[in-house]
């Protein structure tokens, strides 16, 4: 019993989340050896994706030709509309089934950036992000998030519902 994704069923309902430094291709063809329904490469920068920095469209390799049954997606985190839009038509073109946006990371690098959890503090402006994204591809989108900035600000069911009307797809 697998999960409707878009076009595409999640089966079985076994996901490997994205972590970073972790969830390389090798690992990943690794975990779809066992099974998993979805594995989701490292969080990807989506302005260093679309200008081909050295290293990182490695990180979001999807190691095409080898069918181990399960969909692939590739994470990108940015805090620029047209950047992430860009970057998930190009991962959209490199073969990605789905384009994860991450809203989580809390990683002193990433929040400082403005991108990850920092997206959590300006809904509206993350609501630009994931239109951006939705808008630039077919696949279907998700999004990664916390439960809000931190303790006083818990508002990921506003942005769930905000991001779902935009047309996030989980």
């Amino acid at each position: 019993m697998g999960i409707p994704l878009g076009h595409i069923s999640l089966d079985p309902p076994v996901f490997l989340a994205p972590m970073a430094g972790i969830t390389d291709l090798p690992f990943r063809k690794l975990v779809q050896s066992f099974g998993a329904g979805l594995v989701v490469s490292e969080m990807v920068a989506s302005q260093e994706m679309v200008q081909a920095k050295p290293g990182v469209r490695e990180r979001a390799e999807l190691g095409l030709g080898v069918d181990h049954g399960a969909a692939t997606a590739v994470q990108l985190a940015g805090r620029d509309p047209y950047w992430i839009g860009e970057a998930a038509r190009v991962v959209e073109a490199n073969g990605a089934q789905i384009i994860d946006i991450n809203m989580g990371c809390p990683a002193k690098k990433v929040v400082g950036g403005l991108s990850g959890s920092a997206l959590m503090k300006d809904p509206d402006h993350a609501l630009r992000l994931i239109e951006a994204v939705v808008g630039a591809v077919k696949v279907p989108v998700t999004l990664k998030t916390r439960l809000g900035w931190d303790d006083t600000l818990r508002n990921a069911p506003d942005i769930a519902r905000r991001a779902e009307a935009a047309g996030i797809a989980m």
